[in-house]
């Protein structure tokens, strides 16, 4: 089933609906218009950085991204990473027909430890301002040309143009956010409820196992932890 609301054109039809109780929603263009993206954006920054929460929606691959290096070139040990990278998930792997090699994410202060070393191993160094890298053990032979992959956790998508479209799962959180904004200089209080709450409800929705999954602990032997 499609959600009621996806795109940037959708919210806006739907919140001037809530605020202006007509058909004539603003184009874009108008003040009216540009204000509620605003507003918007506001509220998919908010949903973003929701303390504690980590959403699935924004745990990506890099086979998907826009852009980033995804191929090993030759003699090359350092590329470039998608602009919207957040961190690493798991394993970097480099895949060459069907043979797949794995490499641990270390932290940089470890290189010095590892230096002239074979093992497989890669980290990971930059920050939102200039941009973030990937660099294998330079030590290492890669084969040039296999496929550098790895999933990442990345910035969410800010709303720039009618057709775009919304990743959190309830983007009604966004237009009763944006209707809350409008409206609370009347005092009206209602709509920042209800905003509060679908928020509330996707943070329990973003924990929730999929269906016939398990969500216990696994029992580990090891000394220390499960015995």
């Amino acid at each position: 089933m499609a959600r009621v609301i996806s795109t940037l054109a959708d919210a806006v039809s739907y919140l001037n609906t809530l605020y202006e109780a007509d058909s004539s929603a603003p184009s874009e263009g108008d003040e009216d218009y540009t204000v509620w993206t605003s507003l918007f954006n506001v509220a998919i920054a908010i949903w973003e950085n929701e303390d504690g929460v980590l959403w699935r929606e924004l745990f990506v691959k890099l086979a998907d991204a826009a852009d980033g290096d995804k191929t090993i070139a030759a003699s090359t040990w350092d590329y470039d990473c998608p602009t919207d990278f957040v961190f690493p998930v798991g394993f970097v792997r480099t895949v060459s027909g069907n043979t797949s090699t794995y490499y641990e994410v270390i932290r940089p202060e470890e290189v010095q430890l590892r230096d002239d070393t074979s093992g497989k191993w890669c980290y990971f160094t930059g920050n939102p301002s200039t941009g973030y890298d990937l660099h294998f053990n330079p030590d290492l032979t890669i084969t040039t040309g296999a496929t550098i992959v790895y999933e990442y956790y990345k910035y969410a998508t800010k709303l720039t143009a009618a057709a775009s479209i919304f990743e959190m799962s309830d983007p009604m959180f966004a237009v009763f956010f944006a209707l809350s904004e409008l409206k609370k200089e009347e005092g009206d209080t209602t709509a920042a409820a209800v905003a509060t709450q679908k928020l509330e409800a996707m943070k329990t929705r973003n924990v929730m196992p999929s269906w016939f999954q398990s969500n216990s602990i696994n029992n580990f032997t090891e000394s220390g932890f499960g015995t």
